[in-house]
């Protein structure tokens, strides 16, 4: 009977501890979500959507996320037939941050627990594209149309959220424009028909050359 009870009080113990380490600070994978879904009317009700134009298709452009969600106006004068995004923060530290970050790894990953990445849990919103492909550290959905001059609603997501001011990142000073999260993203579309300029796009974009994201809508 003793013996029992001290197993008994050793798994206890155990379990305890397993559930106080739990809470310790440790090495954890940062997980990233886009998601590519139809106009968020809530959003819009706020505020006006960021239009998006002089972007062509391939043109490579880089931010950080998360960022401020908003809608999207496709005004590129194109049909866009898939999105792709790259990761470019693939590990982060933050000495500042609430718990500090010390190399972290980050990936792709389910954020909004609902077993699946890309995928709004959203009743109200659609998701436009059907395929959605993980290669390492690109994402690429497609299977759908943005057509020109409509709206479109893509939102990141991060676990832990390292949304500015969302109580692990400091909030972004109001003076400073750039107000993206820590980790950087870069995106480019292809389009429908593939316009004749792709190729020299493609080009430009291999040798390094990324644009702000946030700084080029208005």
């Amino acid at each position: 009977m003793i013996k029992i009870v001290t197993k008994i009080a050793l798994s206890v113990l155990g379990t305890a501890g397993i559930s106080f380490l739990s809470w310790t600070p440790a090495k954890a994978v940062i997980f990233v979500e886009p998601i590519v879904t139809t106009k968020n009317q809530d959003v819009l009700d706020a505020k006006k959507p960021r239009t998006l134009k002089d972007y062509l298709p391939g043109q490579v452009i880089e931010y950080g996320v998360p960022d401020v969600a908003n809608n999207f106006l496709n005004a590129t004068g194109n049909d866009i037939n898939s999105l792709v995004f790259d990761l470019k923060t693939l590990s982060y530290s933050n000495q500042n941050s609430t718990p500090a970050f010390n190399n972290e790894p980050v990936q792709w990953g389910d954020v909004n627990g609902d077993g699946k990445i890309g995928n709004s849990v959203n009743p109200d919103l659609k998701d436009i594209f059907k395929d959605i492909t993980i290669a390492g550290s690109t994402i690429t959905f497609s299977g759908g149309v943005i057509p020109n001059g409509t709206l479109f609603y893509n939102p990141f997501a991060t676990l832990p959220n390292l949304a500015p001011g969302a109580g692990i990142i400091p909030p972004i000073p109001a003076e400073q424009e750039d107000k993206d999260g820590p980790i950087r993203v870069a995106a480019f579309y292809t389009a429908v028909p593939e316009s004749t300029n792709v190729l020299g796009v493609l080009v430009f974009g291999a040798l390094g050359v990324a644009l702000k994201l946030k700084r080029s809508l208005c």
